[in-house]
C-alpha cells in the first residue's frame, strides 16, 4: 500500500441499497404530559407515570380499573393486593412510589424554632396554623403564672403546638421509613401531625391554672378537661375556616380520618384494663394493627409521648434550668414491636436512662 492511499477500510455498500446507515431504534417517548399536580391526572397520565418508574406491568391493571390521580393517595398496601398485585414486594414499592408524590410538597414552609432550629411544615399544617382559632395561642402562657416568678418563661402555646407537630411528624415518618412491614402511609402520617399540632387548642388563660384552679371553682358542676375542649375547638376551627375542602385535596379522608385525628387528641372514650388482643378495640379511626400511633401525641398507657419532649426541652430552654432528655437518641432507637397481640412503640434497654 503507498504512503497516499488511505490506511481506512473501504465502507462496503448498504446491503439494502438504500445507501443510509442503521439507525438506532428510537426511544419511546410517552405523548401524555403529565401535570405538576397528581390530582388533575386521568387514568392515561396515571399509567404514564407508572411507566416512567419502571411498572408497565401494572399498566393495563390501573386501566382497567379506571384508576385516575384523586384515588393515588388511598391505595394502599391492601387495596393493591385486592386490585391483583400478588407480590408483596412488589406492592410495598407501588406504594412507596405513590406516597412520594405528596411526601414532600413543594410548597412547604420553614419555621425557625429555638429548640428544634429549622423545621418544615406540610401545607396543611399551615393552613391550620394561618386561622384565628389557632392564633390564639400566640396569648396563652405556656407556664401560666410561672411567668411572674420566672421572667424567661414567656413562651406560650403557640410555639410549643408547632414543635409537638414537628416531633409528631419526625416519629411517625421514622418508624414508617425503618419499619415498611408496619405499612403507614402519608395519611397517617398527616393526620399525626395534624393531631401533635392541634392537641392544645383548647386551653384557656393561664393554660392548666384555667383548668385545674379556675373552672373547678366558677364552674364545680362542669367536667372540663382541655382534651376536650381542644377537640371541640379543633371542630370549630374547620367549619368556621371551610377547611374540609383542603383535608380531601390533602389526599386524607374527611370523616374517618377527622376522627382518628380526635382521638389522638381525646384519648378512647373507654379504656378496657386488657388492651390484648382479645379485647374490644376503644378506637374507631384506626384499626388495631396501627395502634401504636395513638402513643405518639398522647400516650396513655405509660405517658412517654412527643408532647412531654417538647415542653421539656422548650420549658428548660426557658427557664434557665439544665434538660436532661435528648429526644433524638430516643427516635433513633424508637421501634414498634407487638406483645399480647398488640403493636407498641418500643426503644432499646439502654435508652431507659434517658427516658428515666
Amino acid at each position: 500500500m503507498s504512503q497516499g492511499e488511505s490506511r481506512k477500510r473501504p465502507r462496503s455498500a448498504s446491503p439494502s441499497g438504500a445507501g443510509t446507515l442503521p439507525l438506532t431504534p428510537e426511544k419511546r417517548v410517552s405523548l401524555v404530559k403529565l401535570t405538576s399536580n397528581y390530582r388533575d391526572w386521568g387514568v392515561e397520565e396515571v399509567c404514564c407515570f407508572l411507566r416512567t418508574q419502571g411498572f408497565e406491568k401494572f399498566e393495563q391493571l390501573f386501566r382497567d380499573k379506571k384508576i385516575s390521580g384523586i384515588a393515588l393517595p388511598y391505595l394502599t398496601e391492601s387495596a393493591l393486593e385486592e386490585l391483583g398485585v400478588s407480590l408483596l414486594g412488589e406492592r410495598l414499592k407501588l406504594v412507596n412510589c405513590i406516597d412520594a408524590l405528596w411526601q414532600k410538597p413543594i410548597d412547604v414552609k420553614v419555621f425557625n424554632d429555638p429548640i428544634h432550629g429549622h423545621i418544615e411544615m406540610h401545607p396543611l399544617l399551615v393552613r391550620i396554623i394561618d386561622t384565628p382559632q389557632f392564633q390564639r395561642l400566640r396569648f396563652i402562657k405556656q407556664l401560666g403564672g410561672l411567668y411572674f416568678v420566672f421572667p424567661g418563661a414567656s413562651h406560650n402555646r403557640f410555639e410549643h403546638s408547632i414543635g409537638v407537630g414537628y416531633l409528631a411528624g419526625q416519629l411517625v415518618t421514622g418508624l414508617k421509613e425503618r419499619q415498611p412491614e408496619l405499612l403507614i402511609n402519608e395519611q397517617d402520617v398527616l393526620c399525626v401531625q395534624i393531631a401533635g399540632l392541634c392537641h392544645d387548642l383548647g386551653h384557656g388563660p393561664f393554660s392548666h391554672l384555667f383548668d385545674r384552679a379556675f373552672i373547678p371553682r366558677a364552674r364545680p358542676e362542669k367536667k372540663w378537661k382541655h382534651e376536650i375542649a381542644s377537640s371541640m375547638m379543633f371542630d370549630h376551627l374547620i367549619s368556621c375556616n371551610d377547611l374540609k375542602e383542603d383535608f380531601v385535596r390533602h389526599g386524607l379522608n374527611f370523616e374517618d380520618d377527622l376522627k382518628f385525628i380526635k382521638e389522638q387528641i381525646e384519648g378512647p372514650k373507654t379504656v378496657a384494663e386488657d388492651q390484648g388482643q382479645g379485647s374490644k378495640w376503644p378506637y374507631e379511626g384506626r384499626p388495631r394493627e396501627k395502634g401504636f400511633l395513638y402513643e405518639i401525641v398522647a400516650n396513655k398507657r405509660n405517658g412517654i409521648d412527643v408532647d412531654k419532649w417538647d415542653y421539656f426541652a422548650r420549658d428548660c430552654y426557658h427557664l434557665g434550668i439544665r434538660n436532661n432528655f435528648d429526644s433524638s437518641r430516643f427516635l433513633a432507637f424508637a421501634r414498634v414491636c407487638e406483645t399480647k397481640g398488640t403493636k407498641l412503640i418500643c426503644t432499646r434497654d439502654k435508652v431507659l436512662c434517658v427516658v428515666r
